[in-house]
């Protein structure tokens, strides 16, 4: 099936160069996600034309944010994508970004099963995908402050994916969570997780222009300092305990 037009029309808006080798790969995702999601619950959204809104030009709205952040000494940047689902917006965001090593954490073994197949069906060079819960990854040290970027989306308020994402990154490494309207209002309650897991400057912009009626926003949160060895906490507890 052709790509919609609008897909284009969003795309440049937003200002993303997406060569047409690289939206053909999109437009392949988005097929097996589709296919499987007939027999394997992966998304609510069914329909062909919105799920390239929603999956796919949703997922790359991180970009700008991702090509803000740096490495050390000109290192490979490395993205983590925080309870990924479906495989979003980390797999949309590893095929515009070649460049970049891109770690997908889920803690279902059926969506780890079907992200592991469309990393092996594309030829993902770059990308990875780990059954775990984000709490054990957090306290791993093959995971704890080794990435330069965590993004999510839809896995909880923000005092919860600030305790699942801090832990991960390096100092100076930054948290882009996508988020509804209701993300300044999570962020006022925020304020003893931030200070409590290392987090500093904190800004919150509109994922796409006026124009378009979406208020995804994502929330960007850089780490300032070391986070506290006690956290993340136990599985579970930051959900229902958030800090």
């Amino acid at each position: 099936m052709a790509i919609p037009e609008f897909v284009h029309a969003d795309l440049q808006a937003l200002g993303f160069e997406v060569p047409a080798e690289m939206l053909s790969k999109l437009e392949a995702y988005l097929d097996l996600v589709l296919k499987a999601n007939e027999t394997t619950n992966l998304t609510a959204i069914r329909h062909r034309e919105l799920a390239w809104s929603r999956l796919i030009v949703d997922s790359l709205t991180p970009l700008p944010g991702i090509s803000d952040s740096e490495t050390d000494g000109g290192q490979e940047l490395r993205l983590v994508d925080i309870g990924t689902g479906a495989g979003l917006p980390g797999i949309p965001l590893a095929i515009a970004r070649p460049d970049v090593a891109v770690t997908l954490i889920e803690a279902t073994g059926k969506k780890i099963a079907f992200i592991q197949s469309v990393i092996e069906s594309l030829g993902l060079v770059n990308t990875t995908a780990v059954q775990e819960r984000v709490e054990t990854l957090g306290q791993d040290p093959k995971f704890r402050g080794r990435y330069d970027v965590a993004v999510s989306r839809a896995v909880g308020p923000m005092p919860v994916v600030l305790e699942y994402s801090l832990p991960l990154l390096k100092t100076g490494g930054r948290v882009l969570a996508m988020k509804g309207p209701k993300a300044e209002t999570e962020l006022e309650a925020s304020g003893d997780a931030l200070l409590k897991l290392g987090g500093g400057e904190v800004a919150v912009v509109d994922a796409y222009p006026e124009s378009f009626d979406n208020e995804l926003v994502l929330v960007s949160v850089i780490k300032a300092a070391a986070t506290p060895k006690e956290f993340p906490r136990l599985p579970g507890l930051p959900k229902k305990q958030p800090l």
